[in-house]
């Protein structure tokens, strides 16, 4: 499959809002469990609130879009940024932060997303970070194994425990 990786104008993110759609419904297909804590936002509104988030974002400096384009359109992309990080570990003050990568349906298993996120880890190092953090749903086991494919470890759970009100 022909691509090729380039880096999308902030004032160009709602080019992406289609890709956005499918990783919700795959969110959502992958883990319905969490439908008892708490229904799926409407994809309009869950994409409004995500342009606004890569809005922000974006306007962090070396903070990147970025997609895979073919001859039929957009494959995939991936929002990069570096934080300030300083931690326990020594890791560096700076880490990348992978906010999404996601490619579209047909589009996988093609190479796409290993282009990405290559993009994205060369531009994290560029900018002095020397681990990249990802992000991924406990029940998304196909994420999970391409990330660890790629070296990534586990570090932190993160727990959702639902509140009462009395």
């Amino acid at each position: 499959m022909a691509y090729e990786i380039e880096q999308l104008p902030p004032d160009r993110i709602g080019e992406v809002e289609g890709l956005w759609g499918q990783l919700l419904a795959h969110h959502t297909w992958v883990a319905p469990e969490l439908a008892a804590i708490g229904a799926v936002r409407p994809a309009a509104e869950s994409w409004r609130i995500r342009r606004g988030q890569y809005g922000t974002w974006l306007a962090e400096p070396g903070a990147a879009a970025l997609v895979a384009r073919g001859p039929a359109g957009l494959l995939g992309y991936a929002v990069v940024r570096v934080v300030d990080a300083p931690g326990s570990w020594q890791w560096g003050d700076r880490s990348g932060v992978l906010e999404t990568l996601v490619v579209d349906e047909a589009a996988r298993s093609t190479g796409v997303g290993l282009a990405l996120l290559a993009e994205a880890r060369r531009r994290a190092a560029e900018q002095g970070a020397r681990i990249l953090k990802i992000s991924v749903l406990a029940a998304n086991e196909r994420a999970l194994r391409f990330y660890r494919r790629e070296g990534a470890v586990d570090f932190v759970h993160t727990l959702v425990l639902p509140l009462t009100t009395a």
